[in-house]
């Protein structure tokens, strides 16, 4: 089965077979060797999973199996354009928390910059990865890892680019007072990388569901009215 680039939403995913919609850190290895596609920006498999728990804000990074946008792809795609957030089952949340493939980082011990819609970030340096602090490392390492060779290499791929990698996640701030107003323990969102002329980077947290761009997997279907995949370079995204 060979990977391609489907074009279109976030909904996208249906066209997709399970398991081989790619994640960040599969993306940024191929890269390496193909970069075409470091022209072209992408949604991935990662799933963002907010919550407050014993007095500590997390951001749960998960596989695609645990993804709970991916889960219930409709519902969450339908929240997350009516009201900019997703809010999944407790239940559904709690099993992907858990999960020993989930990666579990302390959002306040990262060391992030405010930006904008409640969001902010943190800056993955290739040349000065050991100034990193333990939660930062742990975050950088998976997204872009996700095991230690791997990191290294694309870590000497970023710098040979002269690319400075950021990472968009929610704050604490933001995650503690949307989990309160609507009463509910977890938030989620999606997951997208930027061309590395916007960057590159990864939004962790990402709203935008409905804009065309492009999923990386090996497709089910073939629909009819798919853009040109040389069309991905050309798509606008407002960051």
């Amino acid at each position: 089965m060979k990977l391609e680039n489907v074009i279109g939403d976030l909904l996208g995913y249906k066209r997709l077979y399970s398991s081989t919609f790619q994640h960040v850190d599969q993306l940024t290895t191929e890269q390496r060797t193909n970069p075409e596609l470091r022209n072209q920006w992408f949604y991935t498999a990662d799933g963002g999973l907010y919550t407050f728990q014993k007095r500590k804000c997390l951001w749960i990074i998960t596989r695609e199996p645990q993804n709970v946008v991916l889960e219930n792809i409709d519902e969450a795609y339908r929240q997350l354009t009516g009201q900019g957030n997703y809010f999944p089952g407790t239940e559904a949340a709690k099993t992907s928390l858990e999960h020993k493939d989930s990666v579990v980082v302390n959002l306040k011990e990262l060391e992030l910059v405010r930006a904008y819609g409640g969001q902010g970030y943190f800056v993955v340096d290739p040349k000065a990865v050991k100034k990193l602090n333990s939660e930062e490392r742990k975050a950088a390492q998976r997204i872009y890892g996700p095991d230690e060779e791997n990191f290294g290499l694309n870590m000497e791929m970023f710098a040979e680019e002269g690319k400075t990698p950021f990472v968009y996640v929610l704050m604490p701030d933001y995650v503690q007072s949307i989990l309160r107003s609507n009463d509910t323990q977890f938030v989620g969102g999606a997951s997208w990388v930027f061309k590395f002329d916007a960057g590159p980077g990864v939004n962790a947290c990402d709203r935008l569901v409905n804009t065309h761009g492009a999923l990386r997997g090996v497709r089910r279907v073939i629909a009819k009215g798919d853009a040109p995949e040389n069309e991905v370079s050309q798509l606008w995204r407002p960051f």
